[in-house]
Parts: structure tokens; sequence; C-alpha cells
């Protein structure tokens, strides 16, 4: 499959095609558009049930108390709920706020308060899951295979996470704690497909030396090999994926946007950036190995 394709030699058009998309959600992160949900910057989330009379969204911040309103997100939660997420609010305020909603919808409300502490605490726990899941990534990979792949499939699964949280960003979608699952999840998936190229790239590489245009060659061969798997995996795993996009409720989109863009991310990755970081790193080491001794 793609027989004409020299997936090594054009690894500067594949690189460029993702810098491009890194650098718009980048700038979309950079510009403030990542929204931090209540879990991570602290806040309040009232969720209303059973709602008797059906308000739009402008409805339902009008009904707010006013100083709130302007602060608040709100969320229609299938036909007869709502969410609303306001900043930090004292007790009296929370109560308020619950008055008005189960006032204006007729609707049984439920509020949950994080503070702002507790928030930057699960913020830095996410990143140190984040960086440990990455972390004994990197090791398995060093010894299931050797430490050039896993220097492969680190930079693979990198650009996985920031292109994700990177369309968060620029689609403004807010990121929970659903949010670091799905970035987790998506961890697994790209590393599934990145590990069935290694190992065939494994099994043809040659036994003895290393030549650059058969290594590069080699590793051509092997990703037309599994090109085919990946791109029926990744496809029938997108369908419900998307299915759940379309069709589910706030926190269910959220999820199934981040594996949406995970799942793709990762696909690309596996077979556009790993390899050929792979390529460009064993030639980046043939070459030190050769200069070493004349530099002596």
């Amino acid at each position: 499959m793609f027989p004409s394709v020299d997936f090594v030699g054009n690894w500067r058009r594949w690189f460029v095609i993702s810098g491009v998309l890194l650098a718009l959600g980048i700038l979309a992160m950079l510009f403030g558009r990542l929204d931090l949900g209540i879990d991570f910057q602290g806040g309040a989330q009232f969720t209303a049930t059973g709602a008797e009379r059906q308000l739009s969204e402008d409805d339902v911040t009008a009904a707010l108390p006013p100083g709130i309103a302007e602060e608040s997100v709100v969320t229609t939660l299938g036909n007869n709920g709502y969410e609303v997420r306001t900043p930090v609010l004292s007790d009296a305020e929370s109560e308020e706020v619950a008055d008005a909603l189960s006032e204006a919808l007729g609707a049984e409300v439920s509020a949950t308060s994080v503070s702002p502490a507790f928030g930057e605490q699960l913020r830095n726990q996410a990143l140190q899951a984040v960086a440990a899941a990455l972390l004994i990534i990197v090791a398995f990979i060093s010894v299931r295979f050797e430490f050039s792949f896993a220097i492969a499939a680190m930079a693979a699964l990198v650009h996985d996470v920031l292109l994700t949280v990177g369309f968060y960003a620029v689609f403004g979608r807010e990121v929970s704690l659903v949010t670091v699952v799905a970035v987790l999840t998506v961890l697994g998936y790209s590393l599934y497909d990145t590990i069935i190229i290694f190992d065939r790239i494994r099994e043809n590489a040659p036994t003895l030396g290393y030549n650059r245009r058969r290594f590069d060659e080699m590793v051509n061969v092997s990703i037309r090999q599994v090109i085919r798997r990946s791109i029926y995996t990744s496809v029938f795993t997108l369908i419900p994926v998307t299915a759940l996009l379309i069709f589910g409720e706030s926190t269910l989109s959220d999820f199934a946007f981040a594996l949406l863009v995970g799942i793709l991310a990762g696909a690309y990755s596996s077979i556009f950036i790993a390899p050929q970081t792979l390529a460009l790193y064993k030639a980046w080491r043939a070459g030190s190995v050769r200069r070493a001794p004349s530099s002596a």
C-alpha cells in the first residue's frame, strides 16, 4: 500500500504539517483560549435536573443574580437539565444562585464547589499523571526495543498530547478531569499503533551494521506493511467516537472530542512522526560516532 510514498525521505513535509497544527494550538493557549474547568481553577457548579420550564441558555443566565450572571457559563443537559458554572462563591451567594435557578426552572438544583487551592492541586496531579505515564512508556520501550525507539515514541506522544490540548484551546472546549482521562487513553492508543510499526521495523532491521539509505528504505517497507492495518483500526475506532461526539451530552461530548483529536493525531504520528524521528536519530547517532575518532 502506498508504494510510491517515501515516508522517511519526505520527513520535512510531515513535520511541517504537524508544526503548523501545533503552532495554532499553542497560539490559542497563549492567547488565553484554554478554558480550565472548575476542577483545575476552582469555582462552583450548579446542576438543575427535571426542569418544569424549558428556557434558553440566555434566559437562564438572565435569571441569575446580578454580578454573578456576567461571569457564569450555562450549558443545556438533555431536554430538561442545565449546568451552570460560576467563579468561587460564598455560601450565601451559592444559596442565592441555587434558589434563583430553582425558581426560574422549577427544578431540583445541586451544587458542587471547588476551592482554588484544591483546583491547583488537581491540576498538578493531572500533569504528574501524564508525565509519569510518559516516563513509564520510555522505560518500557527502552527495555523492549532500544533507547532510540523510546526517543521516537516520546516525540510522537508529546506531539499527540500537545495537539489534543491545543485543539481544545482552538475550539474553546473546557478542560476537566475527563480531559485528563481522555489524554491518558489517547497515549495508550497512540503507543499501541506506534509499537506495531516499531515491531515490524525491528523484525526487518539488519542484524549487522548501519547504512542510512538501507535503513531508511527498510523503515519505508515496514510502514507499508502495516499502514493498512493502522488506517483501518483508526477508522473503525473513530466511528463510535464520532457518534458519541455528535449525540452525547456535554461531558461525554468533551471526552469524545479529546478522543477524536487524539486518535487522529496518534494515527498520524505513528506513521509520519515516530518512524521518521527514529530514522533521523539513527542517522545523527551514526554521524556522531563517525566524527568522534577524527575529533580525537
